[in-house]
């Protein structure tokens, strides 16, 4: 007879839209909320309360599930519920003090990215978590979307040779694209170095980065998020690869002699296999249950690596805005 599989038992605090709302949105395929994602890997989880001062989104979750325990804020969850798990779906600016309070009372935290608003404040909760020995996770869910792990095994077997320039575009507001942009180019290129930026308002940022030995990359914001574009152009010494459609599909080329040119490369499309597409929430959550079962110590997305992508953030929100 089969042991029955420990779950692990999970809360969301917030329930806006990256906790329970975009499930309203008919249009939406697959996973897109924490609620929907302990929903879809119950042989897991449990997830047993939520959070949320607002009274109409704690109905919604009670209409999806009735035996939840609903709370009006974190501590006094945190006071009367016994957790493994804590998904953090807040605000920004309170990311940084619920993960340093949920350190070392519950086994893991998933917080919604970004990890917070002052570089400072963030390093302090990655310490308190791994002082405490809490899992600390960061839904930057771009680097499982898609195509991008396809073409993350292209960059690391050196199919593009070496990398020398890297272009994205991102439509949207800082905290809640930019820095999804930001994290996908440390994730696929290493270590990057900030050296320009141009803001023309709030949102409005294009900005020169740096990464190995001579790549050159740019970050560009092209208008608001409601005109969605998210797509990264990377070219090596061998070929190019483009991610597009929000990472549900990219083209691949390698360079070889010209036809028309003597002396000359060009680039030319490979025929590569469709791939399938990976889900984009679920693999975080996946990892954290294998790394508190003790199958795994690895996290794709994690406080450390959040950390890289926030230091870049805040020089972001720094830049002074021009005037015109």
């Amino acid at each position: 007879m089969m042991n029955k599989p420990f779950l692990y038992r999970a809360a969301i605090v917030g329930l806006g839209q990256v906790g329970l709302l975009f499930d309203s949105d008919p249009k939406r395929s697959g996973v897109w909320t924490h609620f929907t994602a302990y929903e879809k890997l119950s042989d897991r989880f449990q997830l047993v309360a939520a959070c949320d001062p607002l009274a109409e989104r704690c109905l919604l979750a009670l209409n999806r599930k009735p035996d939840l325990r609903i709370y009006k804020d974190l501590s006094t969850m945190m006071s009367n519920e016994s957790l493994d798990i804590v998904s953090l779906c807040t605000p920004v600016e309170y990311h940084a003090e619920q993960i340093i309070f949920c350190s070392g009372k519950v086994r893991a935290v998933i917080c919604e990215k970004p990890l917070g608003v002052d570089s400072n404040e963030c390093k302090n909760a990655v310490e308190a978590c791994e002082k405490a020995g809490s899992v600390l996770a960061v839904n930057y869910y771009k680097r499982y979307d898609g195509v991008v792990p396809l073409v993350k095994t292209i960059l690391s077997e050196e199919m593009l040779g070496t990398i020398r320039s890297a272009t994205m575009y991102y439509s949207g507001p800082l905290d809640a694209v930019c820095s999804h942009a930001v994290d996908l180019l440390l994730f696929l290129l290493g270590p990057i170095m900030l050296k320009e930026v141009c803001r023309l308002s709030e949102d409005r940022i294009s900005a020169i980065l740096t990464f190995g030995r001579e790549g050159m990359a740019l970050l560009h914001c092209t208008g608001p998020r409601e005109d969605l574009i998210f797509e990264l152009d990377i070219i090596g010494s061998d070929g190019r690869v483009r991610i597009l459609d929000n990472a549900n599909r990219y083209e691949r080329y390698r360079f070889a002699p010209s036809q028309h040119y003597g002396g000359y490369r060009e680039l030319f499309p490979c025929s590569d296999p469709e791939s399938e597409l990976n889900p984009r929430f679920l693999p975080l959550f996946h990892e954290v249950a294998d790394i508190l079962d003790g199958q795994s110590r690895t996290l794709t997305a994690s406080g450390r690596s959040a950390l890289d992508t926030q230091s870049i953030l805040n020089i972001l929100k720094g830049a002074q805005i021009i005037e015109r």
